[in-house]
Formats: structure tokens, sequence, C-alpha cells
């Protein structure tokens, strides 16, 4: 149906040719009632072609959409303790590590990003014993997790340092860097290398801890 439909459908409601032979004869309440009619059926047609003219307005509207889209870094740290065990002989030579703890840090970046890790104190036992954090190394790799569960991997090129860098009190390390935006996990390895495993030597028994902050930040 086209829109112009109703105005060729009311064109043919009225035949004059059948009324006039009975509308002459009519008195003048008869011409009334012709009076009458007419006047009805104009109404109508009226009716029917401001139905016709908003069917019309209303067959194409516009909307606005809007997409706001933000910068987002965000970081999350999956294990919140780890231990690197100096209990045999061997280690106070050879080192020790925590092995590599898959996914240990998931990154959110919607653009480029750096990540860092700062050391708030060297390692302290509770008697106020001192191992200086640099004696611990930590290297950095691309984990398994990438993105929602389903979605496609469209790959990284976050790049890590040639050579695992010492924890620092002063100033952050970094770690990771990319000039696009990932969601993605890293396996982290914590290592006590074997130039720094007889810094160990000589130190009342206990637990010697630190802590550990990263930082996500725009690159």
């Amino acid at each position: 149906m086209t829109p112009n439909t109703p105005f060729l459908t009311l064109t043919f409601v009225l035949h004059e040719s059948n009324f006039a032979p009975n509308i002459i004869s009519l008195n003048q309440k008869g011409l009334k009632l012709k009076k009458m009619y007419k006047m009805k059926n104009f109404l109508m047609a009226a009716s029917f072609a401001i139905i016709a003219l908003s069917a019309n307005s209303i067959f194409a509207q516009t909307t606005n959409l809007n997409v706001n889209l933000a910068n987002v870094y965000s970081i999350e740290v999956t294990n919140p303790t780890v231990t690197i065990a100096m209990n045999t002989a061997a280690n106070f030579t050879e080192g020790n590590t925590t092995g590599s703890l898959p996914n240990h840090v998931k990154v959110s970046a919607t653009n480029g990003y750096k990540v860092t890790i700062q050391a708030a104190t060297d390692l302290t036992s509770p008697g106020n014993d001192v191992i200086p954090v640099s004696t611990v190394v930590v290297k950095t790799t691309p984990g398994t997790f990438s993105g929602a569960p389903g979605s496609i991997d469209a790959g990284s090129n976050a790049a890590f340092p040639a050579n695992a860098p010492a924890l620092s009190v002063t100033a952050p390390v970094e770690l990771i860097s990319s000039t696009t935006g990932d969601i993605r996990g890293f396996n982290v390895q914590y290592t006590i290398p074997p130039v720094s495993a007889p810094v160990y030597l000589n130190k009342p028994e206990a637990v010697y801890s630190t802590l550990l902050t990263y930082t996500i930040v725009a690159n």
C-alpha cells in the first residue's frame, strides 16, 4: 500500500449522478438533509486525510547514538604472598626461585602502558635484621590469560627487559612496556640468583619480608 492510497479510495465515495434525481424532488427539509450528507462525507474525507498525513510524518525518524570511550588502566596481582625458600646448603650457593607464577599479574589497558614494581623496604625480619632487596630479581613473561572467555586473542606487543631486573627501594623498576592496549596476564618469577646467594649467609633464621607495589601507567 502506498502512502497516497487513502486519497485514491475516497475520491470515489460520492457519485453525484446517482443522487441527483432524488435530490431535485426533495423539499427544503430534504435539501437540508442533502447538505448534511455532503458535510458528513466531507468530514469523513478530512479525517482520513489527517490520518494519512500523520502516517507519512512518522515513516522515518532518527536518534543519536553515543559511545563514551574512556582510557582504562588497571592491574591485578593474583598471589598476595610469594615465598622463596632458602633452606638447603645448595640454596646458599646456587640461589633459589619461586618458579614461574602463572598469570601473577593481570593487566587491563585500553592504550599503551608500562608496568613497574617497587619495594617498600629492604627484606626485614621481625628482629629488624636486614637483607638488601636488590638480591632478588624479577622475570616477566606472557601468560595464558587473554581477555574475556571466548574472545579472540589479537596478540600483544608487550616487551620485557633483556635481563631480569633487581628489585629496588629507591625507584620503580620497569617490568613490562607496550605501545598498544592489552587485556592480558603475565607470568612472574622471583629469583635469588647465585651471585646474590652468599648474602644470605650469617643471617639469623627468620622470615624476611617486604611489600612490593605494582603500578601501571600510560605509555
